[in-house]
């Protein structure tokens, strides 16, 4: 029975202090929205639990439901009822039924900073199109953790208050509820977080005397003991739970007993917002306890569930590589189009081509389908295998719809007329260079150039094609390049590649594809080159240094004027010069058994070092020299009686490179795992001692430590750590850094950076774990976790020196190099009329400065203007500029995230010079001032 005497104690500081404590009780559903099943088999009991709130929604209408955070849920309600959506926006205008304001509830540290702000823009956009909007709340009650500058983020939108749960709690953060979460930027939001059974602790309250004594006996004192403000929020609802039918019943029960023990405290059915609202006038943000930096320790406390990063890490890979193109491969030449007011497309045209009309929607439909792979039980991996294979379907769905976009955005920025190319046939092709940075650059370059070999018909009379697909090789064609280019071929195949319009049928050749590296003229910042034979190119394709290529018994060597690698041929150790360093044996490969779930690691006994079976040059410059070192995991019988199968064998290929120019080495893996119940990682061994650890993240770099767990944890720490583009290991005199193109987990060791290839697990959830005793998810078999599947990845390694605003700079502009090389592709069908003199070169705008990162250059919202985002990766104020591609003149207008200016416009011409702030991310509005 509860004693009044100790409920006055729990209130902590309201104790004696008249003011009521007031929990606002939320009624909520967490909406997972594909978990254990497929997201079509939780949408049959999403639809009935919307139309019985709808049922009811006469009698409570100022009764709140808040269908978690995300907004996705109503798209999938209306596509079943969309005769319920005047009913549906009505009561979210009333605040009787709340979502949002994410898209989807994804996870918050596996996406980039970008991409989750387009999860809110999609979000707002879906809420905008019922007229309704979301609570002004940062709602994360699940997430796996959270980026450092979440506040920021949350800011950016209008935000004071975020909720969350996993990630806070542990032996470093304050043990009150409610703190001031600072970024490194300085934002600050005011975080509620959640009791230790998260969401659920308010679910399905009891309405008999006796029950309700007993649940509140239990309730009441955690929060009260943790509440410092007298403001708290006590969530009614789980994962997928309809709104509880005798809520009010269950409320008036706990009111009754609460009179009696607890007179201050009192109940009130209440929405997120009212919650938001009145957290914030009672706890100013300015005045609370701060707690900075990225949390993903709630160790002690909740589980953290720390170890998904590299569950199903080839979908984790994919979807990076998918945001990137998104972000650097079509976002920019959308913009490019509008910044060099190409307005004669922005309406429909006749023939039916695609232009700015269409564009910034289209572009709306590849992000929102991207989102609905990020919600963290599907793009943490820890769903059932029919979930991940969807998933799979719309990665795919997206990365066509990248190259279609590309294609047509390009289209529109250069004035390619589709149609009258297919009216003409092409009397010469063009080279399409394409810089995706925000700094101009010259160099080497990959590159795609097509030779036609002939026709190849397609319909009734096409048994008669008088060419076959067994064509011999033809020459490479360099007539578009300057005439003194050097080039080195890398390889060549047939396609079949269509010319398309809207108005013709498919023309369809047969066409031999060059994959060519050259060294090119400059292409500008966020810009396009054209290559043409018919124009004179002035500028040199000549580098400044080569690199040479040497053999001898013991190994194969390379080296250009910054770097020598040697592969030792009989163990395929690796060994890097630079300088005055020396590392040996710089990378290798090794296996660790692993019988975790898809949750948490659980690794046993040693790890295995993959053996060298065979060591070969593979490309011997002027450009690129490169060395394939073939490795193998050899097979082992079953460890028992009981084990169905012996452990199967790992074959890989490392090939590492060095470029002409270049200080970073480059490392490309391809292999085949057979192997179960294992993680694979590729290791750099560096030559750093004592290290700090400086990692990429949403919106730049932090500082990353090993998280400290209370020694009464049932959950053992995860050592692994989000790898975002790059992580960094430096002291007072050296360092070194790993990139990655997409792998979402890595761990330091000292010196050493292991980034996880496979991690082979086959179960959702075990109860058996040494490190996490207790099943974290429905338990369920997923085989196809296992990934017994060819795998890739490719990661690099830059030798640097300390740590300072010159060595952020070197490692921003080499992440972009390896990542982002400059690309070109041959335009056959490129004709007289289209490109012009004056089109040879289409600038972006070009960020100078500094240790500035362009962030994105993309559209408005309204598609009228063009944003330019810049992030500060120091903590030093910064002077920049962006340096626009055509004059003006130009409005500037200082914004948040959301696009809410921050400052009055200020006209411009060629340049918009600002200052950033320590950390800051700093973004404008660019419009034209003829179109205002």
């Amino acid at each position: 029975m509860m004693d009044e005497r100790s409920m006055d104690t729990s209130l902590g500081s309201t104790a004696g202090n008249p003011t009521p404590f007031v929990i606002h009780v939320v009624a909520h559903t967490h909406w997972d929205r594909e978990w254990y099943h497929q997201s079509e088999r939780f949408r049959q009991r999403l639809v009935a639990l919307i139309d019985a709130r709808l049922a009811t929604s006469a009698s409570t209408v100022n009764a709140p439901f808040l269908l978690d955070g995300q907004a996705i849920v109503l798209e999938d309600y209306l596509r079943v009822r969309p005769d319920a959506a005047p009913e549906l926006t009505r009561l979210m205008q009333q605040r009787a039924i709340e979502a949002g304001p994410w898209y989807v509830l994804g996870d918050n540290l596996i996406p980039s900073g970008e991409a989750l702000v387009r999860n809110l823009e999609a979000g707002e956009r879906l809420l905008t199109r019922l007229g309704a909007s979301a609570p002004p709340v940062a709602y994360c009650p699940d997430t796996f953790g959270h980026p450092a500058m979440m506040p920021m983020i949350a800011r950016g939108f209008g935000f004071a208050v975020a909720v969350l749960w996993r990630g806070a709690g542990g032996s470093t953060h304050p043990q009150e509820d409610t703190w001031s979460w600072e970024a490194p930027d300085g934002s600050r939001v005011l975080a509620y977080h959640l009791p230790p059974d998260g969401y659920e602790f308010g679910s399905v309250l009891p309405t008999g005397a006796e029950a309700a004594q007993e649940r509140w006996s239990r309730l009441l004192p955690i929060v009260q003991t943790r509440n410092r403000v007298g403001v708290a929020l006590l969530l009614n609802g789980a994962d997928h739970h309809a709104l509880q039918p005798d809520v009010d019943e269950a409320l008036a029960a706990a009111g009754v007993l609460l009179r009696h023990l607890a007179p201050r405290v009192e109940l009130q059915r209440s929405s997120l917002a009212s919650f938001a609202s009145a957290l914030s006038a009672a706890a100013p943000v300015q005045s609370a306890t701060i707690v900075r930096g990225e949390l993903r320790n709630s160790y002690g406390y909740c589980w953290t569930l720390g170890g998904t990063l590299a569950t199903r890490a080839h979908q984790k890979r994919r979807n990076a590589q998918l945001e990137r193109a998104l972000l650097r491969d079509v976002e920019p030449w959308i913009a490019l189009a509008r910044l060099h007011g190409t307005t004669s497309r922005d309406q429909p045209r006749a023939d039916a081509q695609i232009t700015m009309a269409q564009l910034p929607v289209l572009l709306h439909a590849a992000w929102t389908d991207l989102l609905t792979t990020h919600p963290h039980d599907t793009l943490c991996g820890c769903s059932v295998d029919a979930v991940s294979r969807a998933m799979e379907m719309r990665q795919e769905s997206v990365a066509t719809q990248v190259d279609g976009l590309r294609t047509a955005a390009l289209q529109v920025a250069l004035r390619f007329d589709g149609v009258r190319a297919r009216n003409h046939h092409p009397t010469h092709g063009a080279v399409v260079l394409r810089n995706r940075t925000s700094r101009a650059r010259e160099g080497l370059a990959l590159l795609r150039l097509a030779t036609t070999i002939g026709e190849v018909r397609v319909g009734p009379d096409s048994g008669d094609a008088s060419r076959s697909g067994d064509a011999a090789p033809l020459a490479l064609d360099l007539s578009a390049l300057p005439p003194d280019t050097v080039v080195q071929l890398l390889g060549s195949t047939l396609v079949h590649a269509r010319r398309e319009s809207p108005q013709h049928y498919p023309d369809n050749d047969l066409v031999r594809v060059h994959r060519v590296l050259a060294w090119v003229p400059e292409v500008p910042a966020f810009g396009v080159r054209v290559l043409s034979s018919q124009w004179h190119t002035a500028a040199s394709g000549v580098p400044p240094d080569r690199v040479t290529v040497t053999e001898d018994a013991l190994g194969i060597h390379l080296r250009n004027t910054r770097l020598q690698l040697t592969v030792d041929r009989r163990t395929g150790e690796l060994s890097l010069h630079q300088g005055d360093r020396i590392i040996r044996d710089a990378v290798h490969v090794e296996s660790c058994t692993d019988y975790g779930d898809s949750y948490t690691p659980s690794p046993r006994g040693s790890p295995q070092r993959l053996r060298c079976r065979q060591v070969r040059l593979r490309e011997r410059g002027p450009l690129r020299g490169s060395i394939r070192i073939d490795l193998v995991l050899d097979a082992e019988p079953a460890e028992s009686d009981a084990d169905e199968r012996p452990r199967g064998r790992v074959r890989l290929s490392l090939t590492v490179s060095l470029d002409a120019g270049s200080e970073v080495i480059r490392c490309t893996v391809r292999g085949y795992n057979r192997r179960r119940d294992h993680r694979l990682r590729l290791l750099w061994r560096t030559d750093v001692t004592a290290p700090r650890v400086l990692a990429d993240a949403a919106f730049g770099p932090i500082d990353r430590d090993d998280a400290a767990s209370m020694s009464t944890a049932a959950e053992q720490v995860v050592r692994a750590m989000p790898l975002h583009r790059w992580v960094s290991v430096h002291n007072e005199t050296s360092g070194a850094t790993v990139i990655s193109d997409g792998l979402a987990e890595a761990e330091v060791n000292g010196g050493t950076v292991a980034v996880t290839l496979v991690r082979a697990i086959g179960q959702l959830s075990r109860a058996d774990l040494h490190e996490r005793p207790g099943h974290a998810g429905w338990p369920a078999a997923i085989p196809d976790a296992q990934c017994l599947a060819p795998f890739s990845a490719g990661v690099a390694l830059l030798l640097h020196g300390a740590m300072s605003n010159i060595t952020l700079t070197r490692i921003r502009d080499a992440a972009d190099d390896v990542l982002l090389p400059l690309v070109g592709e041959t335009w056959r069908d490129f004709h007289d009329g289209v490109g012009d003199e004056q089109m040879r070169v289409t600038p972006g705008p070009a960020l100078v400065s500094d240790a500035m990162e362009g962030s994105t250059v993309t559209l408005t919202r309204d598609a009228r203007a063009v944003i330019l985002r810049a992030v500060n990766l120091t903590s030093e104020q910064i002077e920049a500029r962006w340096e626009l591609p055509v004059g003006g003149p130009w409005l500037a207008t200082r914004c948040q995230l959301d696009e809410t200016a921050l400052t009055p416009p200020a006209r411009i011409d060629t340049a918009l010079v600002f200052m950033a702030q320590p950390r800051e991310v700093v973004t404008f509005r660019l419009e034209r001032l003829s179109l205002l």
